[in-house]
């Protein structure tokens, strides 16, 4: 029986909390705020979100909310280049209007099933992970500069 808080997408099933924060963070690769993004310690640059989740590895929690650190929305997206280098994405309330919300039901989400935030926290990274991946499918040939 499938989990009534899962919906089944093209290609995958998505907690239906996660899937709007997750279809939010696929267009994000198109604010000039953002990428393209350039590994300052081999010189790499990532054209796009995707590309970026595709040439890159997560590093430990790789999503992290430093709301109360800066007094404003305010979200580090870790992740690791081929060179070692641990690249941060910074999504603040200009870059991803939905931010607190997002941090909102991830919260919801933890408490509702008995998880810890950060269990949580990597499930939504991991489907919006491949969410990204899938739709976009930037592994298939593009070259990283």
């Amino acid at each position: 029986m499938q989990d009534p808080t899962c919906i089944e997408e093209a290609h995958g099933e998505y907690d239906e909390r996660f899937l709007e924060f997750i279809k939010l963070l696929a267009e994000i690769g198109k604010d000039e705020k953002l990428f393209p993004k350039d590994c300052r310690t081999c010189g790499k640059k990532f054209d796009s979100f995707p590309q970026y989740l595709c040439a890159t590895t997560p590093r430990g929690h790789t999503l992290e909310d430093c709301s109360d650190v800066m007094d404003r929305p305010f979200t580090m997206v870790y992740r690791h280049c081929t060179c070692g280098n641990t690249l941060v994405l910074t999504l603040t309330q200009e870059t991803f209007p939905m931010l607190d919300q997002m941090w909102d039901m991830l919260k919801y989400v933890a408490e509702e099933r008995d998880q810890t935030l950060q269990d949580v926290v990597s499930q939504f990274v991991e489907e919006f992970t491949d969410y990204i991946l899938f739709r976009d499918n930037p592994c298939l040939g593009l070259a990283v500069s």
